[in-house]
C-alpha cells in the first residue's frame, strides 16, 4: 500500500514518465493488473498511448477505465450485473414524473417547473448534492436555521422535497450514476480486480467528496496508486495560500490525499517530480516555453525578443475568425504540418458552430467536433413530438403538417404542399374532420384534386388513428402509450429510413451526421424501454406522458467518435483532449467566454450558494471557478509544442460589439513585441488555397494582376455550368437594376384589348408597376386561407348595410323617421344573413370565429346608429346602394381610348349615393364604407394612389346628368365612413349624452366636402364650431376654418375630377407600353412596400444601384391643385401640338 505523486508542470513529460513506468513494470509482472484512471473523454486516446508505447502494441494487464467503467468492471467480475443504474435521461424522466406528483407541495419552484430545461436544473441540483454527500434531511435542517433568508429557505425546502421523493423512488431498485462510486467502495475490500493491483490517475485536476471516500478505500487494498498532477516544480506542493493561487486545486489535492493516507498509515513515496519542460515539449518553442513558466505567476518576467510562435489577431466576427484560421492551417499545411497536428480551442463552441462545416468545408478541411450533440431538434425526435402533439391539440393543423414534415411518411413534397395549401384554404382541423371523407372545395379551385387529396388523407389518418385511439381509452397505461408509438415508428418504418439516410450522408463524406442517424434510433428505443421499466403501470395522460418522454429526450445526445483519419480537432478548452499537438489556435478570446461569465441560471444564486458554502461543502462557485478556469486556460495555452494563435472578435454574431478577455491584456505584457494583427476584407486576400475560396476574391479582391490571372485560370473550366457560375461572378460588382419594360405583344396578351379595370387596379400600379404586373399580369395570388381576415370583414359589412337598406326601403320607414327598435331588429337580421351567406363561414365555425360574429353584430347596429344619425343630421338622401358601373346611365367617363386599339373600361361600385335637390340644382354626396382606418388625403390623390371617391363622383354626376338634363348637378362630397368601433378617451367621467356626442364624432366620415354654405348646410344643418357629421369646421365669424376643414369649391372638385382623368389615363397607357419597373415609393410616413404581399418576389433593395423610392413630399392643399392644373395645362399642350402635326402631315400628304 504506497501513495505517489507524480509532479510537474504542462509539458514537464509526467504522462509519458508515467505511462513507460507502467509498460515496463506491467511487462515485468504479468499477472498483476494495472489501472490507468482517466475523466471518461480521455479513455481512448490513453489506450492509443499506451499501446503504441507497449514493446509489441500489445497490452495484456492494462486496462484504461474511467470511474464508473471502473465500476462496471468490478461488478462484472463480482458477478453482479443485476445493479440497475438511472442514466441522465432516465433521471430526467423520474424527475419530471414526481415533479408532477409533488405540484401541490412545492411552492418556490412549481411556477419554473414547466419551464425547458428547468428540469435539468433540479437534476443538476440533486446531483450535486449526491455528490457531495448532503441528505434530505440535511437540507431540512438549514432550511430551519434562521441565518438564511426565507426565499432560500423555500427552495430548500422545495428541493428537499423532490429529492426526498427521488430517493423513495430510487430505493432498493435503481442506483445513479453518482451513486455508482458509493456502491464501488463497498465492494472494495472483496474485489480481487483491485487488491494488490497498481492504480494510475492521470489527467484529474482533483476529486470529488464521492470519489474521495472511494479513494480512502482503494488507497487500503491496492499495492501503489500513482497521481499526476500539474504544478511547477518550484512551488512548495505541500502549502497553499488560497484559490487565487495557479496550482491551488493540485496543493488542496495533495494536502488532502497525505491526510489519507496518514489516518490509514499508507505509506507516501517521495514524489517524482518533472522539472524541465523547455527542454522536451517546447524545445523548438522558446517563447512557448518562456510563457509556461511565467504565465498567471505572482511576478512574471517580460520577454523581450521577437515573438515568432506566439500570434494575437482581432477581426471583424466569429464568421470572419474561422475564415482567418481556415486560411492559416492551409497554408500550415503546405509548410508539412498534418492536420492531426493542429487543434482549433474556444470557450463557447455554440458561437462557431454553425459557422464551422461552412468555412472547414470551402476551405476543404478535414475536422472532428469534439462535442455531444442534443437529439431534441433531430427530425425524428421532431416526428415523435408531433405524433403526441397532434393527439393532445385534437389534430391540429400546426402539428399534423409538423409531423407530416418531419419527412417519415412516404409523401412527395409537391403533395404535401397542396395538402398544406387545402388544409389552410379550408380551415380542417380535429379529428372529427379528419375522419371523414372531403367534399369542400375552396374559392380557388382549379388548384386541388379532391380523389387525391382524399388518398392522402386516408393514409395519414390510417397512420394516426390507431396512435390517438389508444390515449383515449379511460383504463391505459404508460406502457400501452409505449407500445402504440413503437407501433406507428414501425409502421412508419422509421428505422430502415434512417439506415437510408445515414447511407446517403455517408456517400456524401458527412460521416459526423452520419453518425447521428446511425445512433438515433436505438437512443428513442432504449429511452423508451426505460420509460416503460421506470413507469409503464402510472395511468396514460397525453400531456403527462409528453412532458416526461421531452424530459428524458432533453437529456439525450449523440456521441461522436473521431475519425480515424488525419484531421483538425475542434472542441471546448474544458473538455476537449490534446496529446502532442504541435499548432493550437485559441479562437473566441473575448470577455464573458474567457473567463466564461458566471452561470446566471440554476436554483440556487451565487450569492445563496456562498451563504450555504459556510455551512456545507458545495461545488465550487463563482469566484472559485474563475481561478479554477484560469488554471484549465494555463493548461491549455501550454499545450502547442511550436505555435500558438490566439484570436478575438470585434463584434458577436447579431453585430453587437463585444471586448477582448484580459487574457489578451496578460499576453500583450508578457510578450511586450508581440504586434496585434487586424486583418480586414479576409475575402480580399490572396491567401486562398481552394477553387471554392478563390471564388471569394473574384467578387471581393482589388482588380490587379492576381485578380485577372485568376480570372482567366477560372473561365479556362470545361464545365459549363461552372463557367456560367464564374460570369455570374464577374458581373455582380457591376448589377445595376434596369427596370426593362416588357414589350407592347407581351402586355396585350397579358392584359388583353379590351381590358376591365378597377380603380384599385389602377391605384396598385401608381403604387409600385411591378406589383400590378405580378398581381394582374401573372396574376401571383397570396395564399388562400379560412381565417376570418379583415377583407373578410370589410365584405360581410357591405353586404349587410347592402341589405339593411334594401330592407328600409321596403318597409314603410325611411331613414329619418325608423323607430329604434325597428332598426336595431333589421340590422341584426341583415347582419346575420349577410354572414350566413358569406362563403366559408361554416366551415370555419371556431370559437374565434363565434366571438368574431358577437363583435361584428356589435359594431355594426352601432355603425347602422350612427349613419342613420348622419342622414337625420341634414337634408341631403340616401338615394342609391351597392350601385355597380355597369347600372349607370352614360357610362362615357367611364371608357378611356388608349390607342387606336385598346379601350380601357373601369368597373367598380359605390356603396351609397345621397342627394340633395332643389328646383334647379341637384348635389351629390358619394360615400364609401371602409372597415380599415382609409383617410382621405388629397396628395394621394395627386399621385394616383385614391383614386376612387373621385371616378365614383365623376360617374354619378355623369348618370345624373343623363337622368336630369334641366338641372345642374353639383358636387356635395366624397366621404369615407369607418366601420369602427373607437375607444373614447377622456381626464373625466362621461355622461351618457356626451358618450354619444365624443361617439357621433369619433365615427365622423373623413373625405372633401363641396365649400358652398348651402350644400355643407344640407349634410349638417345645426351644427356650430365643430360639426360631428362632416370634417368642416367653422369659426366664429361663420367663415370656413380652411386649416381645420377638408373642403374644396365647385371649380376645384372640377379640377380634381379632370386630373383624375388624365392620371388614369396615362396608368393605362404606361401599363400598355409594358411598364414593370420595380418602382415603389416613399411618403413621410409610409412605403409602398409596408404591406406589399410581394415583397419577397421584387428583389427591391436600395443598396443596389437603381433601386429607389419616388419620394413624394407632403404638400399643402393649395400646392396639390397648382400642381394638377399645371400638369392638365401642360398634357394639354401636348395634345395641342400632337393635333397641329397630325394636320401638317395631313396637308403634306
Amino acid at each position: 500500500m504506497a501513495l505517489q505523486f507524480v509532479l510537474g508542470s504542462s509539458g514537464s513529460g509526467k504522462t509519458e514518465y508515467i505511462y513507460e513506468r507502467l509498460v515496463r513494470q506491467a511487462g515485468e509482472h504479468p499477472k498483476k493488473n494495472y489501472l490507468v484512471i482517466v475523466p471518461e473523454q480521455f479513455t481512448m486516446q490513453t489506450q492509443q498511448k499506451l499501446v503504441e508505447l507497449a514493446p509489441n502494441h500489445a497490452i495484456m494487464n492494462i486496462d484504461v477505465l474511467s470511474f464508473k467503467r471502473l465500476a462496471y468492471r468490478v461488478f462484472d467480475d463480482m458477478g453482479m450485473q443485476d445493479i440497475q443504474v438511472l442514466e441522465e435521461t432516465g433521471k430526467n424522466l423520474v424527475l419530471r414524473r414526481l415533479a408532477q406528483e409533488q405540484e401541490e407541495t412545492l411552492t418556490v419552484l412549481r411556477a419554473n417547473m414547466n419551464r425547458m430545461g428547468y428540469i435539468g436544473e433540479v437534476k443538476s441540483m440533486i446531483s450535486e448534492l449526491v455528490q457531495y454527500r448532503i441528505s434530505p434531511e440535511q437540507l431540512v435542517d438549514l432550511t430551519e436555521d434562521k441565518t438564511i433568508s426565507p426565499v432560500l429557505s423555500a427552495k430548500l425546502r422545495d428541493v428537499a422535497t423532490m429529492y426526498r421523493a427521488f430517493c423513495d423512488f430510487m430505493k432498493d431498485s435503481f442506483v445513479t450514476a453518482e451513486e455508482i462510486l458509493n456502491v464501488l467502495k463497498n465492494l472494495v475490500p472483496q474485489s480481487e480486480t483491485l487488491r494488490d493491483a497498481v492504480l494510475v490517475f492521470d489527467e484529474f485536476t482533483g476529486f470529488t467528496p464521492i470519489q474521495n471516500d472511494l479513494m480512502r478505500e482503494l488507497l487500503q487494498v491496492t499495492e501503489h496508486i500513482y497521481i499526476t498532477l500539474t504544478i511547477d516544480a518550484a512551488e512548495d506542493f505541500y502549502h497553499c495560500s488560497g484559490n487565487e493561487e495557479l496550482f491551488a486545486l493540485s496543493k488542496k489535492t495533495i494536502l488532502s490525499l497525505m491526510k489519507m493516507a496518514e489516518e490509514l498509515h499508507v505509506q507516501v513515496m517521495e514524489p517524482v517530480v518533472m522539472t524541465d519542460s523547455a527542454h522536451k515539449r517546447f524545445k523548438l518553442a522558446p517563447a512557448l516555453a518562456f510563457m509556461e513558466q511565467n504565465l498567471f505567476r505572482p511576478r512574471p518576467a517580460k520577454y523581450t525578443r521577437p515573438v515568432e510562435e506566439i500570434h494575437l489577431a482581432a477581426v471583424k466576427n466569429p464568421q470572419e475568425e474561422l475564415i482567418l484560421v481556415a486560411r492559416q492551417i492551409n497554408a500550415l499545411i503546405r509548410q508539412g504540418y498534418r492536420y492531426r497536428e493542429i487543434a482549433v480551442v474556444t470557450g463557447a463552441v455554440e458561437a462557431y458552430q454553425s459557422y464551422m462545416d461552412p468555412v472547414f468545408t470551402k476551405y476543404e478541411i478535414p475536422y472532428f467536433m469534439d462535442t455531444t450533440k442534443e437529439v431534441l431538434f433531430h427530425p425524428f425526435i421532431e416526428c415523435i413530438r408531433a405524433a403526441l402533439e397532434i393527439v393532445d391539440t385534437n389534430f391540429s393543423y400546426e402539428a399534423v403538417m409538423r409531423f407530416l414534415r418531419c419527412g417519415f411518411c412516404d409523401i412527395a413534397e409537391d403533395d404535401l404542399d397542396r395538402l398544406d395549401s387545402y388544409l389552410v384554404a379550408t380551415g380542417i382541423r380535429g379529428k372529427a374532420a379528419w375522419s371523414r371523407r372531403w367534399g369542400h372545395m375552396p374559392r380557388q379551385k382549379t388548384l386541388y384534386d379532391l380523389e387525391q387529396l382524399e388518398k392522402l388523407r386516408e393514409k395519414i389518418y390510417g397512420y394516426l388513428e390507431p396512435f390517438a385511439a389508444v390515449f383515449a381509452r379511460k383504463d391505459a397505461r404508460v406502457s400501452d402509450g409505449i407500445r402504440a408509438l413503437y407501433q406507428l415508428l414501425t409502421q412508419l418504418d422509421t428505422q430502415h429510413q434512417l439506415w437510408n439516410r445515414e447511407q446517403q450522408l455517408l456517400a456524401q463524406g458527412e460521416e459526423t451526421r452520419s453518425r447521428e442517424y446511425a445512433q438515433i434510433y436505438t437512443i428513442v428505443m432504449q429511452l423508451l424501454e426505460k420509460y416503460n421499466l421506470l413507469l409503464g403501470e402510472e395511468p396514460l395522460q397525453i400531456r403527462d406522458f409528453t412532458e416526461v418522454l421531452e424530459a428524458g429526450l432533453s437529456a439525450a445526445d449523440v456521441a461522436v467518435i473521431p475519425p480515424g483519419y488525419d484531421s483538425v480537432t475542434i472542441g471546448d478548452i474544458e473538455r476537449t483532449r490534446l496529446n502532442h499537438i504541435r499548432i493550437l489556435f485559441f479562437i473566441g478570446v473575448n470577455d464573458g467566454i474567457i473567463p466564461k461569465a458566471a452561470n446566471a441560471g440554476g436554483i440556487i444564486s451565487e450569492y445563496e450558494r456562498e451563504l450555504l458554502a459556510e455551512k456545507v461543502e458545495l461545488a465550487p462557485g463563482a469566484r472559485e471557478q474563475a481561478f479554477i478556469q484560469r488554471f484549465y486556460l494555463y493548461r491549455n495555452l501550454t499545450k502547442p509544442s511550436e505555435k500558438l494563435y490566439v484570436s478575438y472578435a470585434k463584434v458577436d454574431s447579431e453585430g453587437k460589439a463585444i471586448r477582448p478577455s484580459y487574457l489578451t491584456g496578460v499576453l500583450r505584457k508578457l510578450f511586450p513585441t508581440l504586434k496585434l494583427q487586424e486583418p480586414e476584407h479576409m475575402e480580399a486576400h490572396t491567401d486562398f488555397y481552394t477553387k471554392e475560396a478563390a471564388e471569394d476574391y473574384l467578387v471581393f479582391g482589388p482588380h490587379e494582376e492576381a485578380w485577372y490571372a485568376l480570372a482567366r485560370w477560372f473561365l479556362q473550366e470545361n464545365d459549363m455550368q461552372k463557367q456560367e457560375k464564374i460570369r455570374k461572378l464577374l458581373h455582380a460588382p457591376y448589377t445595376r437594376y434596369e427596370g426593362e419594360p416588357i414589350s407592347r405583344a407581351v402586355a396585350l396578351a397579358l392584359y388583353g384589348r379590351h381590358p376591365y379595370g378597377s380603380i384599385t387596379r389602377l391605384e396598385r400600379f401608381a403604387a409600385c408597376a411591378y406589383a400590378h404586373f405580378l398581381q394582374y399580369g401573372l396574376k401571383l395570388t397570396e395564399r388562400e386561407t379560412s381565417a376570418f381576415e379583415s377583407v373578410d370583414m370589410g365584405n360581410i359589412y357591405h353586404t349587410a348595410l347592402e341589405r339593411y337598406s334594401r330592407k328600409l326601403e321596403q318597409s314603410e320607414y325611411d331613414w329619418f323617421v325608423v323607430p329604434d327598435a325597428v332598426r336595431r331588429q333589421m340590422a341584426e337580421n341583415a347582419m346575420q344573413e349577410a354572414i350566413a351567406g358569406y362563403p366559408g363561414m361554416a366551415v370555419c365555425d371556431t370559437a374565434e370565429n363565434a366571438y368574431q360574429r358577437k363583435r361584428m353584430l356589435a359594431i355594426f347596429d352601432q355603425t347602422v346608429w350612427a349613419l342613420t344619425r348622419q342622414v337625420r343630421a341634414g337634408q341631403f338622401v340616401p338615394e342609391k346602394f351597392e350601385v355597380t358601373f355597369d347600372e349607370l346611365e352614360g357610362k362615357e367617363s367611364l371608357e378611356y381610348r388608349l390607342s387606336h386599339d385598346v379601350t380601357m373600361r373601369l368597373e367598380g361600385r359605390i356603396d351609397r349615393l345621397d342627394t340633395f335637390e332643389d328646383e334647379n340644382k341637384i348635389s351629390i354626396k358619394v360615400i364609401d364604407y371602409k372597415s380599415g382606418n382609409t383617410k382621405f388625403d388629397l396628395i394621394r390623390v395627386y399621385r394616383g394612389l385614391q383614386l376612387q371617391l373621385v371616378v365614383y363622383m365623376d360617374a354619378a354626376m355623369e348618370m345624373l346628368r343623363g337622368q336630369h338634363p334641366k338641372k345642374e348637378i353639383l358636387p356635395g362630397g366624397i366621404l369615407y365612413y369607418h366601420i369602427d368601433d373607437p375607444v373614447l378617451e377622456s381626464d373625466t367621467p362621461l355622461s351618457d349624452e356626451e358618450a354619444e356626442q365624443a361617439l357621433l364624432f369619433a365615427l365622423r366620415p373623413d373625405g372633401l366636402v363641396n365649400s358652398g354654405e348651402e350644400i355643407y348646410r344640407a349634410m349638417d344643418q345645426n351644427f356650430e364650431g365643430k360639426s360631428q357629421m362632416i370634417p368642416v369646421e367653422i369659426k366664429k365669424n361663420g367663415e370656413i376654418s380652411t386649416a381645420r376643414s377638408k373642403v374644396a369649391s365647385t371649380e376645384e372638385f372640377a379640377v380634381i375630377t379632370r386630373y383624375v382623368e388624365h392620371e388614369i389615363r396615362q396608368c393605362g397607357e404606361a401599363i400598355y407600353a409594358g411598364n414593370i419597373a420595380v418602382n415603389p415609393y416613399r411618403s413621410d410616413i409610409e412605403t409602398s412596400c409596408t404591406y406589399c404581399p410581394y415583397a419577397s418576389v421584387c428583389g427591391m433593395d436600395a443598396k443596389i444601384p437603381g433601386y429607389e423610392y419616388r419620394q413624394f413630399a407632403s404638400m399643402k392643399k393649395e400646392e396639390v391643385l397648382d400642381q394638377m392644373q399645371t400638369e392638365l395645362a401642360r398634357n394639354r399642350g401636348k395634345g395641342e401640338r400632337s393635333d397641329e402635326m397630325d394636320e401638317g402631315t395631313a396637308e403634306r400628304h
